[in-house]
This record gives structure tokens, sequence and C-alpha cells, in this order.
């Protein structure tokens, strides 16, 4: 037995030793960059101290975009979830015709997402977008979807509910799927409806898998950026300006690399935060009463 562990650990060493690096070292580059300074052109000219953090947490068009993030993320995912979830209860059952409306169903997650937001970019358009000429031929007069605030930021919500819904259907479907048969056997002996048995029974049994599913669909929403940059560039105004598209306009567009950096740091606590909190609620799930 020693021996086994002595040499699982020989082999696991490279590879921890290589995601350590991976990680490590690009969170602690931006931990220095966070405290120093930049002149316009990009230069180093120094040690700023505090002064990076300071400036973001006193800075109004960062908080705007931890709202506009955090809208974003609790629209989109909790849409995600209750989506996945009812397509799951309706494609686990069996049948060559389900089989193959799975794979329809996953095509989007399998794009990329500069690709999608290209695509829906050109479907949104004004003049020639195809959205607005099916409300056209119906009467309804031209939409400008990506230049009004509300529907340029619920524009992105339906983008990023479009592509991620697939992925949170396949998990929450596995979950379903690997469940033990006798609490339904059981329910349905004791008189319970469909809906009795969807609500006592099988959300309980799947909150782990529910969790695991919100985990990484926002983490993942925490950190967008490609609709973003390619549907409205943050705009108009700032209506749809996510953390990740503030501080990049902040480090590329005007060399402000140290409050970008620090702002990327603070989202970063933010979303381990709120992951740690997904994860608590996981395992208290799954603690025996």
């Amino acid at each position: 037995m020693s021996s086994d562990r002595k040499l699982s650990g020989i082999l696991l060493t490279p590879t921890l030793l290589l995601l350590a690096l991976l990680t490590l070292f690009p969170i602690g580059y931006a931990v220095y960059i966070s405290f120093s300074s930049f002149d316009t052109f990009g230069n180093y000219t120094g040690f700023a101290g505090m002064q990076n953090y300071a400036k973001t947490f006193t800075s109004s068009i960062f908080w705007n975009s931890i709202l506009v993030t955090l809208l974003f993320t609790a629209l989109a995912v909790g849409s995600q979830i209750f989506l996945g979830f009812n397509l799951a209860l309706v494609m686990s059952k069996d049948g060559a015709a389900m089989r193959y409306l799975r794979w329809l169903l996953i095509i989007p997650m399998m794009l990329s997402p500069l690709v999608v937001a290209i695509v829906f970019k050109l479907m949104l358009h004004t003049e020639m977008g195809i959205i607005n000429y099916m409300l056209q031929s119906i009467g309804i007069p031209k939409v400008n979807f990506l230049g009004e605030p509300v529907l340029a930021f619920l524009s992105l919500v339906v983008v990023d509910i479009w592509q991620w819904t697939p992925m949170v259907f396949l998990i929450i479907l596995a979950g379903m799927q690997s469940l033990p048969k006798d609490p339904f056997e059981a329910a349905d002996i004791d008189g319970a409806s469909k809906w009795q048995v969807i609500r006592y029974v099988m959300i309980p049994m799947l909150k782990p898998v529910l969790v695991v599913a919100l985990v990484i669909r926002t983490m993942d929403a925490l950190r967008t950026f490609d609709q973003v940059f390619v549907l409205t560039q943050g705009g108009p105004g700032q209506a749809t300006e996510t953390v990740s598209f503030l501080m990049y306009r902040q480090a590329m567009k005007f060399s402000d690399f140290g409050f970008a950096a620090a702002g990327l740091l603070v989202v970063l606590v933010i979303t381990i935060i709120i992951s740690s909190l997904l994860i608590k609620m996981m395992n208290s799930s799954q603690a025996p009463n």
C-alpha cells in the first residue's frame, strides 16, 4: 500500500507542480502589477502602494461594472438552471427521437463564444438582421436591440442563455439518470402526484448536481467578456460593461494596468466567496440529517 502511494505521489508531482505554476504565477504577477504604477504609454513608473486599490473601491465605473456583472450572472445563470432542469425532465425519457434531440440541444455549447456573438450580432442588426426583418413582416417597426440600454443588456443575457443552457441540461440530465429508482417507486405507491414527486423527491436528491451546475456557470458568467466585446463594446453608455470588459478597456486602451489588475483581483475574491458559499450549500445538502 505504501509503495503504491509513493508511486502515485511521484506520478502526480509533475502535474501538480505544473498546475501550481500555471495558476500561481499569473495571480502573483497580477498582484505585483496591482501595486505598480504606469504612465500613459504603459511604462512602469514605480511602486504605487494601495493607490490602485483605493482607486478601484472609489471608482463609480468599477461599481457599475460589478452591478452589471452580478445582474447579468443572476439573470443568465438562473434562467439556465430553470431551463436546463425542465429540458432534462423532458429529455430523460427513452427513445430514439430523444437521443437525436439531445445531440441537437448540445450544439450551441460546442461553438466558440466569439462565433456565437458574431452570429447574433448579424441577427440583431437594425437594418440587415433577420429578427428585424421578421418583425417588419408582421407589421412591427424596427427595433434597435443593441442601441437601447435595456435591450442591449437583455440581448447579452439571451445569447448567454442560448449557448450555455445545453451544458446545464447535460449536467442535470446525467444527475437524473443516476438517481435510484426506489424513492420514486415508493412515492408512486403512496399516491404522490408528478409535481409532488419532482418537488419532494427529485429536487432534494438533485441538490448537489444543481449546485455543481450553479457553481460552474456562476464562475463562468462572472468573467463574461466575448459577448460584450463583439456585441456591444460595453455600451450603450456603460449599460453592458462587465468587469472583465472594463478592465480590458482600462488596460488596453488607457494603459492603466495597475487599476485593471487591482479590479480583477477584487473580482477574483468576490468569485471565490460566491463559489465557496455555493459549495458550502452543496455540502450542507449532502450532510445527514
